[in-house]
C-alpha cells in the first residue's frame, strides 16, 4: 500500500481523515494539520484544528456540536461568566485540561509537534498527527474597516462581517514540519477544507507550496463544495464576498497549480468538462460525510483509486 500525507483543516478535514484512519495501516498515514487559527487565551495554546482531528480520530468529538469533547461539562465557564469573565470562546472542562497539558510541555521545552504526540498518545492515537509548523502562523481576515484575528472573526462575530482578504503573519519565521519528508508519500490529499482559511496558511510555507508545484500529478483535491454549497463552514460565504462564483471549478482554479486530480459529488458532475479544461483528471464520489459510514466509503473510494494508479 503506498503511503498517504492529508492536509487537513478542522471538521471537515477531520471527517475523511477517520475515513483514512479506519481504512488504511496507520503507518501508512501522516495528517498535518492547520495551525494558522492557533491562538493564546487565558494564557493557553489553543490549537482548535489540532484538536478536532485528535478529537476526532479519539471518538471523543462532539457530533452534534461539530467541535469539543463529547460529554462535556462547563463548570469553569459558569464560574467564568459569573466573574463577568470573557466567555466569548466557548471552553468545556475535559477541552480546557487538553490546553493546559499542552501549555505545560509546551513551557517545558517541547516542540508543538512533541506536544502533539504526547496528547496523542493520552487519547490512544498513533502519533501520525502532526502540526503543518511548530513555528506560529497567524492568519488574519481583512475587512473593509479592519484587520481581524482568525478567531475574533470566526467565534466572537460569527462569521459575519464581509471578506476582502486574508493576512498571514509570521511567514518570515516558519517553515514546513521538519519531521515530515515530503518525498517519502506517494500520494498528498487535500482534504475538503477551507482553501483559503485552512489550507492556503499551509501554501504559504515555501517548501511545502515548493513540493506541491513539482509534484503535482502526487497531489489529490477533495472539493469541499458540493452543489454550491459549502460542506462546513464560512467557505462559500467567502467566495461570493471575494466576487467568486461558488463552485467546483473555483476550487479546482484555486488549486490548479498544485494538483491534477480531484475529486468532486455526483451533484457537480456537469462540471466536470470545466475541470477537465483546467487540466484536471476528475473522479466523481458522494462527498457528503454525514454518517461513518459516508466517512469510510469516501476513504476507501479514494484509496481505491489511488492505489490502482
Amino acid at each position: 500500500m503506498k503511503n498517504y500525507l492529508l492536509l487537513c483543516g478542522g471538521v471537515g478535514g477531520a471527517k475523511l481523515a477517520l475515513g483514512f484512519k479506519n481504512s488504511i495501516d496507520p503507518k501508512k498515514l501522516t495528517i498535518a494539520v492547520n495551525t494558522g487559527d492557533d491562538f493564546t487565551h487565558y494564557g493557553l495554546k489553543i490549537c482548535p484544528d489540532l484538536d478536532t482531528v485528535m478529537y476526532t480520530l479519539a471518538g471523543e468529538s462532539d457530533t452534534s456540536k461539530g467541535w469539543g469533547r463529547k460529554d462535556e461539562s462547563w463548570n469553569m465557564l459558569s464560574a467564568l461568566s459569573e466573574m463577568e469573565g470573557e466567555t466569548w470562546f466557548q471552553l468545556g472542562d475535559k477541552d480546557l485540561a487538553t490546553h493546559i497539558q499542552r501549555t505545560s510541555l509546551i513551557n517545558s521545552g517541547q516542540s508543538l509537534t512533541q506536544a502533539t504526540q504526547a496528547l496523542c498518545k493520552s487519547f490512544n492515537l498513533p502519533k501520525n498527527i502532526f502540526p503543518m509548523s511548530n513555528q506560529p502562523v497567524e492568519t488574519y481576515i481583512k475587512t473593509k474597516n479592519r484587520l481581524l484575528s482568525f478567531q475574533e472573526y470566526f467565534v466572537k462575530l460569527k462569521c459575519e462581517p464581509p471578506v476582502a482578504d486574508f493576512v498571514f503573519k509570521g511567514l518570515d519565521k516558519a517553515s514546513f514540519n521538519e519531521d515530515i519528508d515530503l518525498s517519502t508519500y506517494d500520494e498528498i490529499i487535500i482534504c475538503p477544507s477551507n482553501p483559503y482559511v485552512s489550507i492556503n496558511p499551509m501554501l504559504q510555507l515555501s517548501s511545502l507550496k515548493n513540493y506541491l508545484n513539482n509534484f503535482s500529478q502526487k497531489v489529490t483535491v477533495i472539493s469541499p463544495i458540493v452543489n454550491a454549497q459549502s460542506l462546513k463552514g464560512p467557505t462559500a460565504k467567502m467566495m461570493q464576498e471575494l466576487g467568486q462564483e461558488v463552485g467546483v471549478k473555483t476550487i479546482a482554479k484555486f488549486y490548479k497549480n498544485y494538483s491534477k486530480r480531484i475529486f468532486i459529488d455526483s451533484s457537480d458532475l456537469d462540471e466536470s468538462n470545466k475541470l477537465n479544461e483546467l487540466g484536471y483528471e476528475v473522479h466523481i464520489a458522494d462527498l457528503i460525510m454525514n454518517t461513518i459510514e459516508k466517512k469510510n466509503a469516501l476513504a476507501e473510494t479514494i484509496i481505491n483509486e489511488l492505489e490502482s494508479k
